[in-house]
């Protein structure tokens, strides 16, 4: 079962190249995006929404570190020895897939293409929901640095969307690569040495949780935190029933740190070749990186007894510990001092939140007391929440003028900025998937554009913000999204259709297939009992996602078979005219196989083009884009002439066959190409030969016209040649036919002077009768660039012309 399904000549080649593969592409040259670079392009959403796992698990657990720590270990067991060995399957499979839907397409079984409908619609909730998410957060995170905008939070984020937004609308998607890479390794490489720190001081210094009500307290009065769920009890006390409840809400609310996995695969048509072995080592250090920040935040969050802040990142108050103690100038408990002024404020934090949970008891809906506080007097109270005042005071000023000031606004600064760049993961991976959809034929044309896949996700996001405004709201509805394609890549990975086996070489029902399928299986395990877990414990989220899921789904079948009484796939396209400016459709399927078809023909120019088939007309390739683009109604932005083309498998079995059908037109495309090249020579000959014509002396228009054909055309069969002139008749062409033709009329009017002297010398002493009328002409052609020369005879009089004839019909 554990069996190693790869190639082994495959693998020691692949491991070869590993070392080259960590740092390639990180100045964006090289075949694609390497490991380090393919995990700092996603950096920014997989691992920024993970600042935010530890508050969420706490949260979940309402309050108890111990349950957000095992809900946590399980969540990693699951993710390690269950999603990565599906994902990496699926990526050896299909490294060009590009998600779960894309993958179901590509490998999966028949029956399971209704998974793809589905995965596409919760993947675009999805990509709406990062950007709630992300906004949302760097709009809290802002409040570490500029607390004095807690009252325009909301706006703030709006504005974070909508300023990502216009960024990616004007760059485009691929030219803001750069973007991704530099603020996620900038995250990713602070974020490993400051957890380090985190991690380090709370072994060591347990004793700094007196610090946490102080922080805790600053947070609530200036307004950047406005629910804080503590542990009302020990946990002892809790039965088991409630213990197990928490613990399922815990793993429910800390899965939104895996939200972004699912992003590797995803980014696979851009990773560097052998793209699987690059994904793989990515979806590895991926986990790992996910699974350590986890460990180290929950740890420090027990050892300093940090309890769930809405609105402001567990790590953060980590952060904000580590830089008065270890970076700042300490706080110790001796040196904190009540004033009046931290007294007057207790007194008015106690009356606006506390006053109803002390007269009203556990029955209370008012915020609960922070444990230490619990079972105090009024008076008791005041005084401790004056003494936590007077702690965030001292907080605060041991940082001011110290290294730890300026590491809590770099700590700030790049987790507002990576946040900010998740929006772009949201905005990009959304769009990739509507636009997959559309060239499946489910949505629009107009959403192959990326812009405006992107556009459409911010509307949708700009009115949602305001109605969520927290995210411990929206991450219940989040989760469904990335857990639904653990599902989906997992189940496709077990169901892989034989013949995706043989075309990598495994052979079926051997025990590189049963490993292969087994990684799908422990996939499906781990995936299935994250969605059970969900949807036990989200149960208030699934009414919304399912009326906007399945509203994405109805829509995309509305248009993929122009509505909902006709659902038979009718795939044949309609045959329109050369040069059709904008070809309509009854049905989006059909334009679906038309495009294929049109990207199956610009594959096959291309190809052409780099092997040199079309040298021999001896022109730049616009001319012959133009001419094809025309005949065969191909959008020529498909043909994009990079000296790296690697053809990318189209989305489903039904479109790779109508691209591959349209390629292997590649030589009946050259005949088209070639067969205007000889109607721009010959329409020189028809109107340039009337010039030489003397029929007194013998010499008539086929006399001249064959002479013409024989040195124009020296390597071609004459017969062959006359033939084909005998049957041309020039016509008004289409200006994209005559810009191509007028080429090789000028080609040929060019030739003409050089290759032609001595037989207009001969003609010309004829005319003057300065030579016999029968003399016998002929002449060298150079020809393949000079490498060669053809002896041509050319024929000075109709006599001599219809002598050749009979010699060749008696031959």
């Amino acid at each position: 079962m554990f069996k190693s399904y790869i190639d082994p000549a495959e693998r020691v080649e692949a491991n070869r190249k590993l070392p080259g593969l960590m740092l390639e592409g990180l100045l964006l040259g090289g075949t694609g995006l390497g490991v380090l670079a393919l995990i700092f392009e996603i950096a920014a959403d997989a691992f920024s929404v993970a600042a935010y796992q530890t508050l969420l698990a706490i949260h979940g657990a309402e309050g108890y570190h111990q349950i957000a720590i095992a809900a946590f270990m399980v969540l990693s067991v699951l993710l390690f020895l269950g999603i990565v060995p599906a994902y990496k399957a699926g990526a050896y499979l299909r490294p060009n897939a590009g998600g779960s839907g894309p993958l179901v397409e590509a490998i999966g079984p028949v029956k399971m293409r209704w998974l793809s409908w589905i995965g596409t619609s919760l993947f675009f909730l999805d990509a709406v929901l990062t950007i709630i998410i992300s906004s949302i957060s760097a709009a809290d995170v802002t409040m570490l640095v500029l607390p004095e905008l807690a009252p325009y939070r909301i706006l703030l984020a709006e504005v974070y969307a909508f300023f990502i937004m216009v960024v990616l609308v004007a760059m485009g998607p691929k030219r803001a690569v750069p973007l991704f890479l530099i603020g996620g390794g900038a995250f990713t490489i602070f974020t490993i040495g400051a957890l380090g720190l985190v991690g380090v001081t709370a072994v060591i210094n347990p004793d700094w949780a007196f610090l946490t009500p102080g922080i805790v307290t600053r947070l609530e009065l200036a307004g950047v935190t406005e629910h804080v769920v503590r542990a009302t009890q020990d946990i002892s006390a809790l039965s088991t029933v409630l213990l197990f409840q928490l613990f399922l809400r815990s793993m429910s609310s800390a899965m939104l740190g895996f939200s972004g996995y699912e992003v590797i695969p995803a980014s696979g048509k851009h990773a560097a070749r052998p793209k699987w072995k690059t994904i793989n080592t990515a979806l590895t250090l991926a986990a790992v990186f996910l699974i350590g920040t986890g460990v180290f935040q929950l740890f420090a969050a027990q050892q300093w007894n940090i309890p769930a802040t809405e609105g402001y990142s567990t790590l953060l108050i980590e952060y904000e510990i580590v830089s008065a103690q270890t970076l700042g100038n300490g706080v110790s408990p001796e040196n904190i001092v009540v004033t009046s002024a931290d007294q007057r404020a207790a007194e008015e934090i106690f009356t606006a939140d506390y006053t109803a949970a002390v007269v009203e008891g556990p029955l209370s809906n008012a915020p609960a007391l922070p444990e230490e506080l619990a079972g105090l007097s009024e008076e008791e109270i005041i005084d401790g929440l004056a003494y936590d005042i007077a702690l965030a005071r001292q907080v605060t000023e041991a940082t001011v003028g110290t290294f730890g000031e300026t590491f809590l606004f770099i700590a700030g600064t790049l987790l507002a900025i990576i946040l900010l760049l998740a929006q772009g993961g949201g905005y990009v991976g959304g769009a990739a998937v509507a636009a997959n959809a559309a060239r499946l034929g489910r949505l629009p044309g107009f959403f192959i554009d990326d812009r405006i896949g992107i556009g459409v996700i911010w509307a949708v996001a700009a009115v949602l913000i305001p109605i969520i405004r927290e995210v411990v709201v929206v991450e219940s509805y989040y989760a469904f999204g990335f857990v639904s394609a653990f599902v989906i890549t997992s189940t496709t990975v077990f169901f892989v259709r034989e013949d995706v086996l043989q075309e990598r070489g495994i052979i079926p029902g051997s025990g590189e297939a049963k490993s292969l399928r087994f990684a799908g299986l422990r996939g499906m395990i781990a995936s299935y009992f994250m969605l059970i877990v969900l949807v036990t414990q989200k149960t208030e989220a699934l009414p919304a996602i399912i009326i906007a899921g399945t509203g994405i789904t109805l829509f995309q079948i509305f248009v993929a078979h122009g509505g909902f009484k006709r659902l038979r796939e009718q795939t044949a396209v309609p045959q329109f005219p050369p040069g059709t400016p904008r070809p309509t459709y009854d049905i989006g399927i059909q334009r679906a196989h038309d495009q294929a078809r049109q990207r199956g023909i610009a594959s096959a120019v291309i190809d052409s083009l780099h092997e040199g088939d079309f040298a021999k007309f001896n022109m730049g390739p616009d001319r012959i884009l133009q001419l094809v683009s025309y005949l065969y109604n191909v959008d020529p932005a498909l043909f994009i002439l990079d000296e790296d083309h690697d053809h990318i498998e189209e989305p489903s079995l039904e479109l790779e066959a109508t691209y591959q059908h349209a390629y292997e037109q590649r030589q009946e495309v050259a005949q088209h190409v070639e067969y205007f090249s000889h109607y721009g020579i010959f329409t020189f000959i028809h109107n340039y030969h009337v010039n030489w014509v003397d029929e007194e002396h013998g010499r008539d228009a086929s006399v001249v016209q064959r002479a013409m054909l024989d040195i124009l055309f020296p390597l071609t069969d004459p017969d062959t040649m006359w033939a084909q002139y005998c049957a041309f008749e020039p016509t008004n062409q289409p200006e994209p036919i005559w810009q191509f033709c007028r080429q090789r009329y000028l080609w040929a009017k060019d030739q003409w002077p050089n290759l032609s002297d001595r037989i207009t010398t001969i003609w010309t002493l004829q005319d003057f009768g300065l030579i016999p009328q029968n003399i016998d002409v002929q002449t060298i052609v150079s020809v393949a660039d000079g490498k060669r020369q053809v002896r041509v005879h050319i024929p000075t009089n109709s006599s001599q012309d219809d002598a050749r004839a009979a010699s060749e019909t008696e031959a």
